[in-house]
C-alpha cells in the first residue's frame, strides 16, 4: 500500500498535495497557494511525516502564529520539536486506539 494523498484540510482551508521527483528538500508548503510539494521518492513513513511536518507549518500560519516568530529558523524549530517529541506520542496512541478497537 503507498500513501499518498491528493488533498489534506488543515483548519477548514483545502491544500493540494503535490509530489515532485527532484525537489531537494523532503516537503514545502506554499501558503498563498494552498500546496504542500512532498518529494516523490520518499518512503511511504516518510512521505507521512513530511505531510504533518508541513502541515504544521500551514497550521501556524493559518493561525497567525508564524507572525510571533522573527524568523524562518524559529519557525522550523518549533515545527521540529512538534515533529519529535509531540508526533510520536499521537502515532502511538492512534495505534493503541485501533489496536483496541475491536474489543
Amino acid at each position: 500500500m503507498s500513501y499518498k494523498p491528493r488533498q489534506i484540510t488543515i483548519g477548514g482551508h483545502k491544500y493540494k498535495v503535490v509530489y515532485q521527483k527532484n525537489l531537494e528538500d523532503f516537503g514545502n508548503v506554499d501558503i498563498d497557494k494552498k500546496i504542500i510539494t512532498i518529494r516523490e521518492s520518499l518512503s511511504t513513513q516518510d512521505k507521512l511525516d513530511t505531510l504533518l511536518h508541513e502541515a504544521y507549518h500551514a497550521s501556524l500560519a493559518l493561525s497567525g502564529l508564524s507572525y510571533l516568530l522573527d524568523d524562518e529558523n524559529k519557525e522550523e524549530a518549533l515545527v521540529r520539536a512538534f515533529d519529535s517529541i509531540l508526533l510520536p506520542v499521537i502515532k502511538r496512541e492512534l495505534k493503541k486506539m485501533y489496536k483496541t478497537k475491536g474489543n
